[in-house]
C-alpha cells in the first residue's frame, strides 16, 4: 500500500542500475579511449590488484576492484569491458553503495555500453536503509522499466537465530517503473511469521525516492458502543505537486456509513485545508449528519498574515461520535501583524457550545474585535510608553432572560443585552530603576478610556456609557542572595506593589470576565480582568514573598506567599472568589524540580481563617523507561462562575516501556466530588524496525456534553519501511 511519503527525500539520486552502468563505463573510459563518450559528467577513480588488456579489445581489472565516483562506491572481484561487443561484465560478490539511499549487492552483472540493457544475478537492493528486495535476477529492459524475478521484499531485520522476517512480500515478478517511480508486484503473497495470510493479484508501492504517491494509507480498526465494529481505510490521491485529497470511508456493523474528505493545497504565500464528514448512522437515525471545516494561513504582504480556522457541526454530538471531541468548537478569521514594538490584529470569532445545559441562542457567540498596540521609548523622561486601542462587539441571537443569582456589580436580575459594542483606549508609561542597596523600583501611570453601546437591554443597563479609569502604581523589589551550606544558593525576594485607582464601579455587564483568578502570574498585576469590559478599581496593596533554592547537584525549589490588601471592599468579585473582600485569600505556591525527571508543583488558596478554598497539585516523573503525570484539583462552589457545587477531580496518565519494542499506556480521570469516573483508557504499543502497532481501550463516561457513556477500542497497524513510513534503528535482534 503506498502511503504518503515523508518530506525531505528528494529525487536527486541516480537510479541504482543506471549508476552501476555509469560507474563501470567511467572506469573503462579512464583506460580505453574507445569508451571516452561515457565520461562526460565527471571523473571516476579505479583501484585494482591487476589491470590489463586481453586480446586487444577487452579491458580487465581484477582483484579487489574498487571504483569511486562522487559519493558512490563500487566493489567487485573482477570488471571487464569488451569494446567489440559493447558488453560490460562485473563479477562479484559486488557491492554498490550510494550512501543511505541505495545499496546493491549481487553475484554478477552484465550491461550494454549504451545502458539500455542490463542483467544482474542474485541481486539484493536496500532502499534508504529500510526496504530490502532480494531477487533471483534483475533485468533492465529499457531506460524506464526494470524487471525482477523471484522477489522477496521486507523491511524487517533477519537475525541469525530467526531467518524468517516478521512480514514479507513474495512475488514471482516485480516491475520497477523509473519514470513513474512505482514498484508493481504481480501475484504478491503477504506473509506473517513465514505463513501466507493474503494473496494480492496486483500490488503497487511507491519507489522510496517518491515523496507522495496515490494509494491506500494504513487502515484503522475500531469498536465502540455507538458504531459497533468498524473499519477506516484512507485513500490518498495526488492531484499535483501542490495539491492532494484524502478520502476516508468508514463502515461499521451497526449501520454507520460515513465518508470523510480532506483537501490540501500549498501556495507560494500560504496553505489551505478543506474537509468535512457526511454520515448516516444508528446513533441519530433518520437523516444525514456531519461537519465541515476549513483551515488556512496566508501571507498578505507588508508583514500581515491571514489565518482562519472554521468548523461547523450538524449537531451537538457528531464531533465526539467521530473522534473529534470538542465542548465548544470555535471558528475564527484573523488578520495580524506582529513587529518588535507593534501588534495589529483584526479578528472575527464564532463559537458554539455543545454542552447540554447551554443554550447557544443566549450566548454571546458572535464576536468581532480589532486591536492596535504600540510601545515607544520616552526620550528625556525615560521609561517606556504604551498605547492600546481596541474595538470590540458581540451579539446574542436572543437576550438572556435573567442575570446571575448573586448581586455582583453589573449582574442584576434583569436580562443581558443582545448587542454590546465597546471602544477602549489604554495609555501607559512605566520606568524601572535600581536604587541603592540593590532595591528594584518601578513607577507606572495608566489611563483607561472606555465607551460602551448596548442594545436590547430591557432597561437593565443604559444604552450608552463612557468610563475613565486612571491608575498609578509603585513597586519595590529587594532580591537577596545568600550562599548556603554545601554550595547551595538562596534567593529571597520580598515584593510590595501599591496601586491607586478611583473607588468607582460602573454598572455595566460582565460578559467575558467571569473567571478572574489569583495565582503567581497575576499577584502583582495592575488589573486581573482579562478584557476591558471591566477594570479593577480602588486602592490596594499587593504584597508577596518568594524564595528560590538552587542546589549544586542540579535540583531547585521555589516557594511563593502573597496576599492583596484593600482599605475598602468595592464588591467587584463574588464572595466565593479568592479575590473578594478587603483581604484576598492567601496564595501559597511551590514547586520542586529534581534531577531525575521529577517535578512537583502546587498552588493553594486559603481564606482568612486558613480554610482551603482552592488547590491544584501536579506531579510529573519521567525517566528512560516510564513517565507518570498525575494532578489533583479542588475548587469550592461559586454560582458567579456557573459552579453550583464543589468541583474536585483526580487525573492520572502514565506510560511504561516494557522493553525495546513494547510500551503500555494508561489514563484515568476521576470526579471525586460526584464519586464517579469520568474517563479511563488503557493502551499497548508495539514497534520494531518494520512494524508499528497501536491498540487502546477507552471508556468515556457521561459528561456535560454527552448524556450517555461511550466505550471504544482502536487498533492501528503500520508496515514500516515502505512508502515513506520509516522504521527505527534496531539495537538487538527482533525475537517476535
Amino acid at each position: 500500500m503506498p502511503p504518503q511519503r515523508r518530506a525531505g527525500q528528494g529525487d536527486g539520486h541516480a537510479r541504482p542500475l543506471l549508476v552501476l552502468g555509469l560507474l563501470v563505463l567511467w572506469v573503462a573510459a579512464l583506460f580505453w579511449s574507445g569508451a571516452a563518450r561515457a565520461q562526460q559528467d565527471g571523473v571516476a577513480t579505479l583501484v585494482a590488484d591487476r589491470l590489463f588488456i586481453d586480446g586487444g579489445t577487452r579491458l580487465v581489472a581484477e582483484g579487489n576492484v574498487e571504483a569511486l565516483f562522487g559519493e558512490a562506491r563500487l566493489q567487485a572481484s573482477r570488471v571487464s569491458y569488451d569494446r567489440a561487443t559493447g558488453q560490460i561484465r562485473v563479477d562479484g560478490p559486488l557491492v554498490l553503495d550510494e550512501g543511505r539511499e541505495v545499496l546493491i549487492l549481487a553475484d554478477q552483472a552484465e550491461l550494454s555500453d549504451d545502458l539500455e540493457r542490463a542483467l544482474i544475478l542474485s541481486a539484493r537492493l536496500v532502499f534508504d536503509e529500510q526496504l530490502q528486495m532480494a531477487a533471483g535476477s534483475a533485468e533492465r529492459l529499457s531506460p524506464r522499466f526494470t524487471e525482477l524475478s523471484n522477489v522477496v521484499a521486507s523491511s524487517c531485520e533477519i537475525c541469525a537465530r530467526r531467518r524468517t522476517p516478521l512480514w514479507e512480500l513474495r512475488s514471482s515478478r516485480v516491475v520497477h517503473d523509473e519514470e513513474e517511480q512505482q514498484i508493481y508486484f504481480e501475484g504478491a503473497q503477504f506473509r506473517l511469521f513465514g505463513l501466507p495470510v493474503a494473496y494480492i493479484p496486483r500490488l503497487r508501492v511507491p519507489d522510496p525516492r517518491l515523496e507522495r504517491a496515490t494509494g491506500f494509507l494504513a487502515p484503522r480498526l475500531s469498536a465502540s458502543t455507538g458504531h459497533g465494529v468498524g473499519l477506516r481505510a484512507p485513500y490518498f490521491i495526488v492531484l499535483g505537486a501542490d495539491r492532494d485529497v484524502t478520502l476516508t470511508p468508514f463502515l461499521a456493523n451497526r449501520g454507520t456509513r460515513a465518508l470523510e474528505v480532506r483537501y490540501r493545497q500549498a501556495f507560494a504565500s500560504g496553505r489551505l485545508e478543506l474537509g468535512g464528514l457526511v454520515a448516516r448512522d444508528s446513533i441519530r437515525p433518520g437523516g444525514l449528519r456531519g461537519f465541515g471545516l476549513a483551515r488556512g494561513e496566508f501571507a498578505l504582504g507588508r508583514g500581515y498574515a491571514l489565518r482562519f480556522n472554521l468548523i461547523q457541526p450538524s449537531d451537538s454530538t457528531v464531533l465526539e461520535d467521530y473522534d473529534r471531541p470538542q465542548s465548544r468548537p470555535t471558528s475564527d478569521i484573523t488578520v495580524e501583524r506582529i513587529r518588535r514594538d507593534e501588534r495589529i490584529r483584526l479578528q472575527l470569532l464564532q463559537f458554539r457550545s455543545l454542552r447540554r445545559a447551554d443554550v447557544n441562542a443566549t450566548l454571546p457567540n458572535r464576536v468581532g474585535q480589532a486591536v492596535i498596540e504600540r510601545r515607544e521609548d520616552v526620550p528625556g523622561l525615560g521609561g517606556v510608553a504604551s498605547l492600546r486601542l481596541e474595538a470590540h462587539a458581540h451579539r446574542r441571537a436572543m437576550p438572556l432572560p435573567t442575570g446571575l443569582p448573586e448581586p455582583v456589580p453589573g449582574f442584576g436580575a434583569g436580562p443581558r443585552p443582545r448587542h454590546l459594542g465597546r471602544v477602549s483606549l489604554d495609555l501607559g508609561w512605566r520606568r524601572d530603576a535600581v536604587l541603592p542597596g540593590g532595591v528594584l523600583a518601578a513607577a507606572e501611570a495608566h489611563l483607561g478610556l472606555d465607551h460602551f453601546r448596548l442594545g436590547d437591554t430591557g432597561g437593565s443597563f443604559p444604552t450608552s456609557q463612557s468610563r475613565v479609569t486612571p491608575t498609578l502604581t509603585a513597586e519595590l523589589r529587594w532580591p537577596l542572595v545568600r550562599a548556603g551550606g554545601a554550595g547551595a544558593s538562596h534567593v529571597v525576594e520580598p515584593v510590595a506593589q501599591f496601586v491607586w485607582s478611583r473607588d468607582q464601579v460602573s454598572a455595566l455587564p460582565y460578559e467575558g470576565n467571569r473567571l478572574p483568578e489569583l495565582d503567581e502570574g497575576n499577584l502583582f498585576a495592575r488589573d486581573r480582568f482579562a478584557a476591558r469590559d471591566s477594570r479593577e478599581v480602588g486602592m490596594r496593596a499587593n504584597l508577596g514573598l518568594s524564595w528560590t533554592r538552587h542546589d549544586p547537584q542540579g535540583w531547585s525549589s521555589t516557594l511563593t506567599l502573597g496576599r492583596i490588601w484593600r482599605p475598602t471592599d468595592l464588591g467587584q468579585f463574588s464572595s466565593a472568589s479568592p479575590l473578594a473582600g478587603a483581604r484576598s485569600a492567601w496564595l501559597l505556591a511551590g514547586s520542586l524540580d529534581a534531577t531525575d525527571g521529577l517535578t512537583l508543583s502546587n498552588r493553594s488558596l486559603f481564606d482568612t481563617d486558613l480554610r482551603l478554598q482552592r488547590t491544584a497539585l501536579e506531579l510529573d516523573w519521567s525517566t528512560e523507561t516510564y513517565s507518570l503525570s498525575t494532578s489533583y484539583m479542588r475548587i469550592l462552589a461559586d454560582p458567579f462562575e456557573d459552579r453550583a457545587a464543589m468541583a474536585s477531580e483526580w487525573s492520572l496518565e502514565g506510560a511504561r516501556q516494557i522493553d525495546e519494542m513494547w510500551e503500555a499506556r494508561i489514563s484515568w480521570r476521576y470526579d471525586i466530588a460526584q464519586s464517579r469516573a469520568a474517563r479511563a483508557m488503557v493502551g499497548l504499543n508495539y514497534e520494531n524496525e518494520c512494524l508499528r502497532m497501536e491498540m487502546g481501550l477507552e471508556r468515556q463516561f457521561a459528561s456535560a456534553s454527552a448524556a450517555a457513556g461511550r466505550t471504544s477500542f482502536g487498533l492501528n497497524i503500520n508496515l514500516l519501511g515502505i512508502g515513506g513510513n520509516p522504521g527505527r534503528a534496531r539495537r538487538a535482534c527482533n525475537e517476535m
